[in-house]
């Protein structure tokens, strides 16, 4: 099946590439102290998305099976933070990590899943880059849908299912940015809890410090 757009694949992956060299490039202009005060920021890149179904073939055989949908896709992040003093901030996200698709049971399969996190920020005493940890809450809506072929059935037409989902839980992730005056360029790795596995999300990025 299909995981992805080459038109997707292009877009994100250059702009990874540019993001990680700005991250690591020295620049003598750039201002030294750290950017205080809210900001807005954007991120695009890659999410891989764990769903795991479960189903009977209870007419044919007492067994229940497992079937894993485990995919890549094209996501994006949109950011509201604060930064009050040097070490600490927060952070609200909102993550919509695409709509892959695959197979389940032998069937077409797809998921998506979409919502907010809230995020508590410490910044490392890093020269250079600010490198950061998050950790914080996330409350996820999953919606997984799949086919079926019961064997009444299976000479006309396929069923299908949807199961709609959502998951508060625990989040964290690891970044690093790089400031520009009042603009910065970020790299994040993201993970969390829903649909039955373990979503995460790769980007990057731009904030800009606008108070």
């Amino acid at each position: 099946m299909r995981l992805e757009s080459s038109s997707e694949i292009h877009i994100a992956i250059p702009l990874l590439l540019a993001t990680l060299v700005l991250l690591v490039k020295p620049n003598s202009n750039a201002i030294a102290e750290d950017l205080l005060g809210l900001y807005i920021g954007g991120a695009i890149g890659q999410s891989r998305i764990e769903a795991t179904e479960t189903a009977c073939a209870c007419d044919l055989f007492p067994e229940v099976v497992t079937e894993k949908l485990d995919k890549k896709h094209l996501a994006f992040q949109a950011t509201l933070g604060a930064r009050p003093i040097s070490l600490v901030g927060a952070e609200i996200d909102y993550i919509d990590f695409g709509k892959p698709e695959g197979e389940a049971f032998g069937f077409p399969a797809s998921a998506s899943i979409k919502g907010v996190a809230a995020f508590g920020v410490l910044y490392l005493p890093v020269p250079i880059v600010d490198v950061y940890l998050k950790a914080g809450a996330a409350r996820l809506e999953s919606a997984v849908k799949y086919s079926y072929c019961s064997p009444c059935a299976c000479n006309f037409c396929l069923n299908s299912i949807q199961l709609d989902r959502t998951n508060t839980s625990g989040a964290g992730g690891v970044g690093a940015q790089y400031k520009l005056g009042s603009w910065a360029v970020r790299a994040e790795y993201e993970r969390f809890n829903a649909a039955g596995g373990n979503p995460s999300f790769l980007s990057a990025g731009i904030a800009w410090t606008f108070f």
